[in-house]
């Protein structure tokens, strides 16, 4: 697969002595560096959130009359 248009004029304004915009850009990333660690807590809140309608051990009684 070949390179793009954009991608040659700054590999050429490179050769030239101009500054390329990549350098400036950082590297993509998933998750911020706070998150590398998952927090458990948080993911069964927010599994359990996610999976609405499931019981979660309470039971309804009606009152007797």
């Amino acid at each position: 697969m070949g390179m793009s248009n954009a991608k040659k004029a700054r590999r050429k304004s490179e050769r030239e002595g101009k500054l390329n915009p990549e350098i400036g850009r950082g590297a993509w990333q998933r998750k911020p560096i706070t998150q590398v660690v998952p927090n458990r807590k948080a993911e069964q809140r927010r599994s359990q959130c996610r999976s609405k309608g499931t019981s979660d051990g309470a039971v309804f009684l009606p009152a007797a009359a």
